[in-house]
């Protein structure tokens, strides 16, 4: 259907009963969309538009289904590239390393113009419950997380691990200039860390220098407290792949407890919950780092998501006032840029 080789630059085109009928992987034989309309919308770098649609079985009987449609509508076609990549890992990651993450009903890229559109299942109509700094991460539920992201490493794990999703790319780079971060860093949003971490250049070296590293696995790439959920049944799960890559496992689980967990409760779980991951690593059939190592590793890798949080503009201010302290405090605890041959003093 000449229809579907087209990815709608409209919200009011993906709307459309004809498009989704020819569009949406979960319809079954005979059933056609009648019916569709936004219930909610959010927009951040991407527009995020909650939909009904009612179904028509063959039989004449309907059904509502509840669907969230991530897409750059209206926009100059930025969001294109970023929501290209994201819309693989749904469609050919996610389903071979048997994630949990919300279901993807469809999630294409449109050849030319680049515009890419994702259809998720409605997460809020499925009762998930979505995570944050502010909603304070019991431990359970971080081994939950933490076991989920074992899962993604350990599927892709090596270079023979990592073979089949090569268009992932390596390591993230990404950059902002340097007036730009110090105006960031000066806003108020770490008032009380160190001076170095406050100031851009040095905050900006340390995250090059893990750019060079060899990827170890594919790595979630934004495992920031607020881009997990727990469902209807409690079993956590992850959602926004637009920064997956091939990568190292410490920037996941270091960004990720940084974030999920208040800074005391970080100190003294931090080793536990290390340990848990490298037991599921090696569950899932994956030879752990030494401990050691995965403790050296883990340290370093508290930069990465300092530096994401530093470039934030688009995030909700409460959330990035909480992270920023978080992570600055986890690197000064681990040493973190002194290990990294950076100059604090």
């Amino acid at each position: 259907m000449s229809m579907l080789e087209a990815v709608p630059a409209k919200l009011e085109g993906l709307l459309d009963p004809a498009w989704l009928t020819g569009a949406l992987y979960d319809l079954g034989d005979g059933e056609r969309v009648v019916d569709a309309r936004a219930v909610d919308s959010m927009k951040t770098i991407a527009s995020k538009v909650r939909f009904e649609a009612v179904v028509e079985g063959p039989d004449g009987t309907r059904r509502t289904r509840h669907y969230c449609v991530k897409g750059g509508f209206d926009d100059d076609g930025s969001t294109g590239a970023i929501l290209a990549l994201e819309a693989r890992v749904y469609r050919e990651l996610a389903p071979v390393v048997g994630l949990r993450v919300p279901y993807a009903a469809y999630a294409e890229t449109e050849e030319g113009s680049g515009r890419s559109v994702i259809v998720l299942e409605d997460l809020v109509a499925a009762e998930a419950t979505f995570l944050n700094a502010l909603t304070p991460y019991s431990l359970e539920t971080v081994r939950g997380t933490l076991g989920q992201l074992a899962q993604l490493h350990a599927a892709t794990w090596g270079q023979e691990g990592m073979a089949r999703f090569s268009w992932l790319p390596p390591r993230m780079d990404v950059r902002m200039p340097i007036d730009m971060l110090q105006g960031l860093l000066d806003d108020g949003r770490g008032p009380d860390l160190p001076p170095y971490l406050r100031d851009a250049e040095t905050v900006t070296e340390a995250m090059a220098r893990g750019r060079d590293e060899a990827p170890v696995c594919v790595a979630h790439g934004d495992a920031h407290s607020g881009n997990a959920y727990v469902d209807r049944d409690g079993q956590a799960g992850w959602y926004d792949w637009q920064c997956a890559h091939r990568g190292h496992w410490a920037t996941d689980v270091s960004y990720h407890l940084g974030t999920a967990l208040d800074i005391e409760t970080r100190r003294r779980h931090e080793a536990d919950l290390l340990r848990f991951y490298l037991d599921e690593l090696a569950r899932h059939g994956v030879e752990p780092p030494a401990w050691d190592d995965a403790w050296e590793d883990y340290a370093l890798h508290f930069a990465y998501g300092y530096y994401l949080w530093a470039i934030t503009r688009f995030h909700n201010r409460a959330v990035v006032v909480e992270h920023i302290p978080r992570l600055g405090t986890a690197i000064v605890d681990h040493d973190t840029y002194a290990r990294l041959g950076i100059e604090t003093g």
